[in-house]
């Protein structure tokens, strides 16, 4: 479970510069088509949205402060491109002491059963294919419990 660091944030950052390249800087000398952060807390990937000011649908900005209300609520992100396009991935806890912000050796939660999981799966996809423009939100392979945004 990932805890946000400053350093973290900066480093993250740069790296998303890089990746993203001439959508971040026009002077850029090269681009990442296929890249993503390791996972983040909802303050550290915030800090990393809005980097990419615009990327045809994706406005970094207004990402950023949709993730805001699953603070708290998930494991972590990753944000980076995926065949050239931005993606933000989330990953869900399996136990409640999963969750972001939680330092090693926190107390024994309990499992979060499917149907939080599907809740909250739901808004999710509600925020970001139709609050956020996303092109679509589904499961995302690197994860039992993860789930991607995708923008054209």
């Amino acid at each position: 479970m990932p805890v946000t660091a400053a350093r973290r944030i900066q480093v993250a950052q740069q790296f998303v510069r890089f990746g993203f390249g001439e959508h971040v800087d026009e002077n850029a000398p090269f681009y990442a088509n296929d890249f993503l952060t390791q996972e983040l807390t909802t303050t550290e990937v915030q800090a990393v949205l809005s980097i990419v000011p615009r990327f045809n649908a994706f406005v970094g900005v207004a990402v950023a402060g949709g993730t805001e209300r699953f603070r708290g609520r998930i494991r972590g992100w990753k944000f980076g491109r995926e065949a050239s396009v931005p993606i933000l991935v989330v990953t869900l806890p399996d136990w409640s002491h999963q969750v972001e912000e939680q330092p090693l050796g926190a107390p024994l939660g309990r499992p979060v059963d499917e149907a939080e999981h599907a809740a909250l799966v739901a808004e999710l996809k509600e925020t970001f294919e139709h609050q956020l423009d996303a092109q679509r939100f589904g499961p995302h392979p690197s994860w039992g419990n993860a789930y991607a945004a995708w923008w054209r």
